[in-house]
């Protein structure tokens, strides 16, 4: 359902006030549904039944819009009254209660929440396994099927950095790195040495007489190793780039454990398995891109939000030993590439324009606004939006509205105020992506261009731990207790009517749908030349 909603001061002050409760049961009220709050999860694991009603509670103390849900016509009183005789009927039933069917009931009603970040999990008694429910997803499947699956591969510049690309769009400049190249650069190279190494060490058994009584295991387990580092191989050049980085941290995860039991037979055949590190296939930021076209527009593109780490000095690792410690190096470059471009082409009356990219980009740190749109605004911070806390286990407890000040780069620099910021985004573009969408929309000389956001705002519980000073983020335990919930702490309300955009997202000023066609015939990015002509316009 899309519909904005409203809200007044007035309002919220009225809400505030009323200790408005469900009909429920008082005694099933006294429980507390926190992170850690054992017994308020016990019931669940006992029924269906048990466990519906512990997540209707859980949902109905910690969930932190049900003005909007209710405005958006969400009555969770009628959900309990509609659905619980359904999950006692599933208690009485003689055959076991399949995933699917677990699946489908809950999402009968979890999908009409309007939270974008949300996702329930619940433990299916009968097979112990867990479903997940992602109401934000399932709208989007459901709303913007089309529009959501031709956006979901993220672009590249590698046309436009070739002498045959058209000197409007041509880049002059470009710098970038990203987390998964460095990754992939030290799979592939560490599986190609393996493969050589084996095919000599074999050609030295072959040559001797063949494998004996003496080195059959050794001879058994190399070719072990040869076979998994082809698969390496074979799976780095099969699947596309985007596919792999979403699934990076598992895939460095695995090929550590897998290298780990090799390690002896690595230096048997004089070999170094190198392990990834974690912490880079974690990376929230991805990757970063800077370039230069035509017209001094500076251009800056980043997969996550996940820069901070790279650019404050108390974040960085000091192991200059390690292979993180050279990614963050390279991401210091790219990123002052991309700052210092923009203040001496400024300063000497010569900038373009500024074209920021959050396309496909799932959000990460807030802290990262400074050295991203906050980098071309006034030091000081700048007040983005407005939030209100959930504040108490009571359905409408709120906290008082607060301006949320986002962070402006600290030190002396040029203000972009007087060339044009443009900003693509898209149908993947979440959370932080959306946030500084927003933050371009609301500057006077600036412009959001591509299609609609993702919808998926209020902001998390950076640590939901601490249950009892919000009230929200979270409740259960994942993987322990037989519910989890991961929900919004605050909800963000933009513009003077503040007004939430949850699975709504932001309208661009200019839409322009992309071309998916082009891009898979000729490596041509649509949006991205729009912009460019655009800004030169301005």
């Amino acid at each position: 359902m899309k519909k904005i909603f409203t809200i007044h001061y007035s309002l919220f002050t009225i809400l505030c006030a009323l200790a408005l409760t469900s009909c429920r049961p008082t005694s099933e009220e006294l429980l507390s549904y926190g992170h850690n709050d054992q017994q308020a999860f016990m019931a669940a694991g006992v029924s269906f039944a048990e466990e519906f009603k512990t997540f209707w509670y859980a949902m109905n103390e910690n969930y932190g819009i049900w003005d909007y849900e209710a405005q958006c016509g969400v009555d969770w009183d009628a959900v309990y009254d509609t659905y619980l005789p359904q999950f006692e009927a599933l208690d009485d039933r003689q055959e076991p209660v399949t995933d699917d069917e677990l699946w489908t009931l809950y999402s009968q009603f979890v999908d009409s929440l309007h939270d974008g970040h949300m996702a329930i999990v619940i433990k299916n008694l009968h097979t112990n396994k867990y479903i997940t429910l992602t109401p934000g997803m399932s709208r989007m499947m459901r709303e913007r099927p089309d529009t959501y699956r031709n956006e979901e591969t993220p672009t590249s510049l590698d046309e436009y950095l070739l002498p045959e690309m058209d000197a409007r769009y041509r880049v002059k400049d470009f710098d970038g790195v990203g987390a998964a190249t460095a990754i992939y650069d030290i799979i592939d190279s560490t599986a190609e040495q393996i493969i050589q190494a084996v095919d000599v060490y074999l050609a030295k058994i072959e040559a001797a007489g063949g494998p004996n009584e003496t080195n059959d295991k050794i001879v058994e387990d190399v070719k072990e190793l040869r076979e998994f580092a082809v698969n390496v191989i074979v799976q780095l050049s099969t699947f596309p780039q985007w596919i792999l980085e979403e699934n990076l941290p598992n895939l460095a995860l695995d090929y550590n454990r897998t290298i780990q039991n090799y390690m002896l037979v690595g230096e048997q055949i004089g070999v170094s398995l190198h392990p990834v590190d974690l912490t880079m296939a974690n990376d929230l930021l991805g990757y970063i891109h800077y370039a230069l076209f035509e017209g001094n527009i500076v251009y800056l593109r980043l997969g996550g939000f996940g820069l901070s780490p790279h650019l404050n000095p108390a974040e960085q690792t000091k192991d200059s030993t390690s292979g993180y410690f050279a990614y963050q190096q390279a991401v210091q470059r790219v990123w002052h590439h991309w700052f210092d471009t923009i203040q001496s082409l400024h300063a000497s009356g010569q900038l373009g324009g500024v074209l920021l990219d959050v396309r496909n980009n799932g959000g990460g740190r807030v802290t990262d606004y400074r050295f991203f749109l906050g980098a071309l605004l006034p030091s000081g911070g700048w007040e983005s939006h407005t939030l209100r806390i959930k504040n108490g286990t009571g359905r409408y407890d709120y906290g008082p509205l607060t301006p949320f000040i986002v962070s402006t780069y600290p030190d002396e620099h040029e203000v972009i105020d007087d060339r044009p910021i443009v900003i693509l985004a898209n149908s993947h573009s979440v959370s932080l992506s959306e946030n500084s969408t927003w933050g371009v929309k609301s500057q006077p000389n600036g412009y959001f261009i591509g299609t609609r956001t993702y919808g998926g705002l209020s902001a998390l519980n950076p640590s939901p731990e601490n249950y009892s000073d919000t009230y929200s983020g979270a409740f259960g335990v994942e993987g322990v207790t037989p519910i989890y919930g991961y929900i919004p702490k605050y909800i963000c309300l933009y513009g003077e009517d503040l007004h939430p955009v949850e699975s709504i997202g932001f309208e661009p000023d200019i839409e322009k749908p992309f071309d998916l066609n082009l891009w898979n015939t000729s490596g041509r990015d649509n949006q991205l030349e729009f912009a460019l002509d655009f800004i030169r316009t301005k």
